[in-house]
């Protein structure tokens, strides 16, 4: 059977809003050691996985349902075609970290660490009553270190090589895929980047993505809605 293609999305559960949680990043050196520290005992999720996957249907469905819900997409920080490298075929080098402003996305994550009620990708339905949840999409999430203490729970979206072909093959996309990209560049980089994360430690839960999109809400929205409720009665005893 064929390897299982992915992409995935991550969740923060802060443990307080405070100013002071993002003070631990610097933006030149990707430095997080203090914000990280402050973070470790917080209720945490990640998620990651494949290219038309499901992960961003997914989390925008749990952005609408639960409170003060905010949704940062990696696809957002995908820099100008004119900084995409090309391989030695002529393919345009998407799906690889370079390809992608990771700096502005740490930032995007800091500014929300340093007011998340008022994040301007939050949800309307959230209140002063609600803890804030931040929910991180994306396809190299495992893959770049900086984010890896900030999370506690990890999701990998799969579907087989057939049908996330298919899937593709149904999208448009700028610029364009040309003939033999996915083969060429987009699966082979899947595999090189899925190897790599072999060998991380965290508990990581992959999901079957030829599901029905209601079954695969129910199974991560009743795990969150019981990751809110252990957080919140350590807020009430801490």
């Amino acid at each position: 059977m064929s390897q299982g293609y992915c992409r995935g999305w991550r969740v923060r559960i802060p443990e307080s809003s405070g100013r002071e949680q993002a003070t631990g990043y610097q933006t030149g050196g990707h430095r997080l050691q203090k914000w990280q520290q402050e973070m470790r005992e917080s209720p945490l999720n990640r998620d990651t996985g494949v290219t038309n996957g499901g992960k961003t249907t997914l989390a925008k469905k749990l952005q609408k349902h639960l409170p003060n819900c905010s949704v940062i997409s990696q696809d957002d920080f995908f820099k100008p075609q004119s900084e995409i490298e090309t391989d030695t075929n002529g393919f345009l080098q998407y799906d690889v970290l370079e390809a992608l402003n990771m700096e502005k996305m740490m930032s995007a994550i800091s500014r929300w660490m340093e007011s998340p009620r008022h994040s301007p990708v939050s949800t309307d339905s959230g209140s002063t009553e609600e803890i804030p949840i931040l929910i991180i999409e994306g396809f190299l999430l495992f893959n770049y270190k900086p984010l890896d203490a900030l999370w506690n729970r990890s999701y990998f979206l799969t579907i087989p090589y057939e049908e996330c072909k298919r899937r593709r093959s149904t999208r448009v996309y700028e610029p364009p895929d040309v003939p033999g990209y996915f083969d060429g560049h987009v699966w082979p980089m899947y595999l090189k980047h899925r190897q790599e994360i072999e060998n991380i430690t965290w508990e990581i839960i992959y999901l079957d993505g030829t599901k029905s999109e209601e079954d695969l809400f129910s199974q991560v929205y009743e795990e969150l809605k019981q990751e809110l409720a252990k957080h919140k009665c350590l807020q009430v005893t801490t």
